[in-house]
């Protein structure tokens, strides 16, 4: 089943306020913290990343975009976010917000919030005015979330509809009031 598709008009929607719990910290990743890294990807049953993965992501993330949030008690990583370029080669203008993850232990703090909040920021300064993300049906709150600051669902297939009408009404959203983008939609140019 393809993701789901969301879309973040810069241009029409501010930039939410990075707001963060006490305790925690925002910061980037550098490479030698792999398995830091690889222990949150865990906790959410993603798959672990070998150096050579790193590496290749690298090519994809912006500078200071592979972002963490650590227990500042703790030192462990307990949230993730990355500000990346496209994965559409059509739409090299629109850049991503990928792979957030929150361990589940840590739920109810806003981190996910949070280290998303800080990689549109990312996005932002390095110009780009729209952003995307991938997600999934089941990924309930992450979607609720999204739809809280502003992100709008791409109908880019003709099962999204569908498929976002019933998330809206099993989150208690108006489909109506989501604001979905057609599938031929356009967005804003990266800012000079």
């Amino acid at each position: 089943m393809a993701q789901l598709k969301m879309i973040f008009n810069a241009e029409k929607t501010a930039l939410p306020e990075i707001n963060l719990a006490d305790g925690f910290e925002i910061r980037t990743v550098s490479d030698s913290e792999l398995a830091e890294y690889n222990a949150l990807r865990a906790s959410v049953n993603f798959s672990t990343w070998d150096e050579e993965r790193l590496a290749a992501f690298r090519n994809k993330v912006l500078d200071g975009g592979m972002l963490v949030i650590v227990e500042k008690a703790t030192g462990n990583f307990v949230a993730a976010a990355c500000a990346e370029t496209t994965d559409m080669p059509e739409l090299p203008h629109v850049g991503v917000l990928g792979w957030v993850m929150t361990n589940p232990e840590k739920q109810g703090f806003h981190l996910g919030r949070s280290v998303s909040v800080a990689a549109m920021h990312r996005l932002y300064r390095q110009g780009y005015r729209s952003f995307s993300l991938l997600t999934d049906d089941f990924r309930k709150a992450a979607v609720k979330t999204y739809l809280k600051l502003g992100w709008q669902p791409w109908l880019y297939l003709d099962e999204m509809e569908e498929r976002w009408r019933k998330l809206a009404d099993e989150l208690g959203f108006d489909f109506d009031k989501l604001n979905c983008l057609p599938e031929k939609s356009t967005f804003p140019p990266m800012a000079e």
